[in-house]
């Protein structure tokens, strides 16, 4: 498998809500969280979730402030 960002690196992990594949390099810069304020029946054991949860929550903070504005 692809990654969905860089189609031409090998992916490392699999999003089981989306069914995307990421490579290293987007775990590592947390873009593989690409719905972090929805509801996830995964998330208690998603390793994405795990490795990136602060910049997930932060960027779900965001878009609710930008909702409200």
């Amino acid at each position: 498998m692809f990654c969905r960002f860089h189609p031409d690196r090998e992916a490392h992990i699999h999003c089981q809500k989306m069914g995307y594949y990421y490579c290293q390099e987007c775990l590592d810069n947390c873009q593989a969280c690409t719905d972090p304020c929805a509801y996830c029946k995964f998330r208690q054991g998603c390793v994405i979730w795990e490795l990136c949860r602060k910049e997930a929550k932060r960027r779900c903070q965001e878009q609710r402030q930008a909702k409200n504005c």
